[in-house]
């Protein structure tokens, strides 16, 4: 296993912009990493996506792909639902002639490789307040949008799963902006699309809208284990569901639903934030948008949970609160509660297997907490987990890699030469805190940061 003293820092302070918080998506082609970086509000030029591919033998980052640019109208300022109602809206215009970016983000990357074909392809979702788009690349340098906006729904903010299983490619599209409001986890009905032949389109919905229930408003994850794909909604009302398919015959597929009301923990379970297969089981980690507390549908607070789930659709607690449920009493095998043991620890955001290890990177929002309160001092910063049996638990970093503005490990990517994990960076919040406070600057710089592990 890793621990924190095998961890470099391989790319800090948004390389190359500061303005680039999130390292949003990352994908392993043609022996370079890719990172897909986003920007939270999209206010000009300087907020257009990015990119940037990883030179392992120079450990140099070069720029691939940059957003173009849009005329800003009324969706370039939004409101975000996650801030309440007294919250400003999202970006601003200095003049009513500016551009903006039309990605701002890009939410999710995959490799596809069409059956019969030779050459591997580079896939991102874009995440773009007029429609998001899937673009490729065949080369790892040019890339062309490969799809209409939304697939059809131009108010589609994102893709915010796309994966590979059986020669065709899935994608999710999560969340909307329609009428000045933005969610960004959720739109009217949950949908998934599936295609043999991405760049050529071909796309068709591979499942019943939401699962034949209206309260799933989004697929919000995906993995493959035990030649099933899965999918994990987000639902607010009830709580995530986890359905498989096998995905053989036309589309839309047979589907099992193998969890259901969160895991029987209710609406607190509202999305499956990440899952990732390890040592014969699929690991499944909850999470809540809007720090911890979901405004929106008034949901939380509260911390997330560590689920694992076998073959044969039985499932135990790893990490979380006890409780009975219809498959009998449940109790985290690792005797930690939920978040663990940290009710800031919101979502359990990334997870990936690595050599003999499961490693856990999580959403932790005491940095926020602090500075929106007002605290002498602002603490907190990501933690990074890890298990070779999924019930004892060390960890890694338990304050961001000596960070508390890095709230979140976004991506963590297993690859030949190591394990990459990039950060959700927000140093920006010093600025309401020292207002607030008359506190000085506790960190200087802004932007998210990569970190390797090997």
């Amino acid at each position: 296993m890793l621990d924190g003293s095998r961890f470099t820092e391989i790319g800090a302070g948004g390389i190359g912009n500061p303005r680039s918080l999130v390292a949003q998506s990352m994908a392993w082609y043609d022996g370079h990493v890719y990172l897909g970086v986003t920007h939270p509000t999209g206010e000009g030029p300087e907020d257009a996506a990015r990119i940037l591919r990883y030179d392992v033998r120079a450990d140099e980052w070069e720029v691939v792909y940059e957003s173009p640019l849009v005329q800003a109208d009324e969706n370039a300022i939004v409101k975000d639902v996650y801030r309440g109602e007294g919250a400003r809206a999202l970006g601003k215009l200095q003049d009513e002639e500016q551009l903006v970016p039309q990605y701002r983000g890009f939410r999710c990357m995959a490799v596809f490789q069409k059956a019969g074909s030779d050459r591997p392809v580079l896939f991102a979702s874009t995440l773009s307040h007029w429609g998001s788009q899937l673009i490729a690349s065949e080369d790892g340098r040019n890339f062309h949008a490969v799809c209409e906006p939304g697939l059809g729904d131009p108010d589609t903010l994102s893709f915010r799963s796309i994966i590979t299983f059986k020669n065709k490619l899935f994608v999710s599209p999560v969340g909307s902006v329609k009428e000045g409001v933005m969610d960004r986890n959720f739109g009217d009905v949950a949908k998934l699309f599936v295609s043999d032949d991405p760049l050529n389109g071909g796309w068709e919905e591979a499942m019943p809208h939401s699962f034949d229930d209206v309260t799933n408003l989004s697929v919000f994850c995906m993995a493959v284990y035990n030649d099933q794909l899965y999918a994990g909604t987000g639902n607010p009302e009830r709580g995530f569901e986890l359905w498989r398919t096998d995905a053989d015959g036309k589309p839309p597929y047979k589907w099992t639903r193998v969890l259901t009301r969160g895991a029987e923990r209710f609406n607190v379970n509202e999305t499956t934030a990440s899952m990732t297969a390890f040592n014969g089981a699929l690991y499944v980690g909850s999470g809540l948008p809007g720090l911890g507390y979901d405004k929106a549908h008034d949901v939380g607070p509260a911390a997330a949970e560590l689920i694992r789930v076998n073959a044969d659709d039985s499932w135990e607690l790893l990490v979380g609160a006890s409780r009975f449920t219809r498959d009998g009493l449940k109790i985290p095998l690792s005797l930690m509660g939920p978040g663990y043991d940290d009710h800031a620890n919101s979502a359990l955001w990334a997870m990936a297997a690595y050599k003999d290890a499961i490693y856990v990177g999580t959403h932790h929002c005491q940095a926020f907490h602090d500075a929106l309160g007002g605290a002498e001092h602002i603490g907190g910063g990501f933690q990074l987990w890890t298990s070779q049996d999924g019930e004892h638990w060390e960890a890694v970093t338990m304050d961001g890699f000596d960070d508390p503005f890095a709230t979140g490990v976004r991506t963590l990517l297993p690859t030949p030469i190591g394990l990459f994990l990039g950060t959700s960076t927000h140093r920006e919040v010093q600025r309401l805190w020292t207002k607030r406070t008359g506190l000085p600057i506790q960190r200087e710089g802004t932007g998210l940061s990569v970190w390797l592990g090997r």
